[in-house]
């Protein structure tokens, strides 16, 4: 059993004196208790040269497996270190879909002498999945599986198993019909039970759903979740079955997809393996643009400000309101930008009923628009004595905030029909525009008060 703490820096320090002349045996020993994610996390922390050692003494099947659970800049710094023939023997030991995730990972002269000192048959079917977009289905599947034809029997189909157990992680068996399309599947515990001559047809499950190579990974991870698969096959514009997927590569999607848009939400152009990477200007150029885009829109809004002086002069205590009408009006906008981008991630908001959740959205902000308008006209009539500039801080706060909620349920759906992500959108983009509206109505609500006003 895994202890649920370790020691990691005890540890650390144990592997550091293990890899001293003379210790190689304990230092087998040592490595062959700990899992490759632990192996992974040595790895990362020690020099290149005890990096060598460890991975020449684990073997090449758990070296495949370690070395796939490194980030991005550890595993260059592997695969630079690592003779091409080593590498590939590493390379080898894994299920194709794991194989190709690592060769993409590296250099063009380090993969194609991988590619080269590969078989025959494993290096077709790494290239055709190479050929894919990594965030597809093609991406994510692998070309290991079982599959049986519908008109054999159960014997046969047990027989065929047999032959298979050794090569390939079996979950459960494909069905195909005569021209190889995807029927269905088979349970390992219904083909265990059933009788011998029993046809494959009667005993199998028909398919629910498929997938072609070139869907989205965040698609098929939403049919994952919808009918809680534990593998899914995928196929190519005939039918035909070509590959499947299993849930720990659609669990790296979600993981994947969900650090993606909490990067977005903060503004950068959601590289993950960049922002925390040691590339310096890497992650500058990551984080500055969409900052540089809030500037130019405060800039924006101090101009209408400037453009209203004679307003403000006039009227100094109108200045005290504003950081109350751009808070809360940004805040409603990215509340509507985050419900609606969520919704739409998830399959909830679709074109079909787009137009009902966006009235919707807008009747919520409207009652809670009204809300803040009364308590914040009490606050100021009973604070300064004065009715108009409590209405006029009032009216100008819920028209703010309603026109930030249209702004922040309509631009994600706006966004996407463009091109654009929509997630972009609740980060400095949204707010930068809410405050510029905000800005602008309040000056607007200030100038028809102007004469209320003491």
């Amino acid at each position: 059993m895994l202890e649920s703490t370790r020691n990691f820096e005890g540890d650390l320090d144990e592997l550091e004196a293990l890899t001293q002349p003379g210790r190689e045996a304990d230092l087998s020993v040592f490595l062959e208790l700990l899992h490759p994610a632990d192996v992974a996390e040595f790895l990362a922390r020690i020099d290149s040269s005890k990096a060598l050692l460890v991975v020449d003494r684990i073997g090449h099947e758990r070296a495949a497996e370690a070395i796939s659970e490194l980030d991005h800049d550890d595993q260059e710094r592997l695969f630079t270190l690592l003779e091409p023939k080593k590498l590939t023997a590493i390379v080898g030991e894994l299920e194709t879909d794991d194989a190709t995730d690592l060769i993409q990972e590296m250099d063009e002269a380090t993969r194609q002498q991988v590619l080269a000192g590969l078989p025959v048959d494993d290096r077709k079917e790494v290239q055709q999945l190479l050929s894919y977009e990594p965030d597809t289905a093609g991406g994510l599947m692998q070309t290991e599986l079982v599959a049986v034809p519908i008109e054999s029997t159960v014997s046969a189909a047990l027989e065929h198993i047999r032959e298979k157990a050794e090569e390939v992680d079996i979950m459960s068996i494909f069905v195909v019909d005569d021209l190889g399309r995807y029927a269905g599947h088979l349970a390992l515990q219904n083909l265990v039970v059933a009788r011998p001559p029993t046809r494959i047809e009667q005993v199998m499950e028909p398919k629910v759903v498929e997938v072609t190579a070139n869907m989205d990974q965040e698609e098929v991870a939403r049919i994952f979740d919808r009918y809680s698969l534990v593998e899914l096959g995928v196929v190519d514009q005939e039918g035909v079955l070509i590959g499947r997927i299993t849930a720990d590569d659609v669990h790296e999607v979600f993981l994947e997809e969900a650090e993606e848009d909490v990067l977005k939400l903060a503004g950068t152009t959601a590289e993950p393996e960049v922002i925390y990477s040691n590339r310096i200007f890497g992650i500058v150029g990551q984080r500055l643009p969409w900052l540089i885009s809030t500037f130019f829109a405060g800039l924006l809004a101090m101009w209408i400000l400037n453009q209203a002086s004679m307003v403000f002069h006039t009227k100094v205590i109108l200045l005290t309101f504003v950081p109350v009408i751009t808070g809360m009006s940004g805040n409603v906008g990215t509340q509507s930008a985050m419900i609606m981008i969520q919704g739409m991630a998830t399959g909830h908001i679709a074109r079909e009923n787009l137009g009902w959740v966006i009235s919707r959205d807008l009747t919520v902000a409207s009652i809670m628009a009204l809300t803040c308008g009364v308590i914040v006209f009490a606050i100021v009539w009973a604070w300064l004595g004065n009715p108009a500039l409590g209405g006029c801080v009032a009216i100008a706060l819920a028209f703010s905030m309603v026109t930030a909620s249209a702004l922040g349920s309509t631009e994600p759906p706006v966004l996407k029909r463009f091109g654009i992500d929509p997630a972009i959108a609740a980060g400095p983009l949204i707010t930068s525009i809410n405050d510029v509206s905000g800005v602008l109505i309040y000056t607007m609500v200030s100038i028809a008060f102007l004469d209320l006003l003491p």
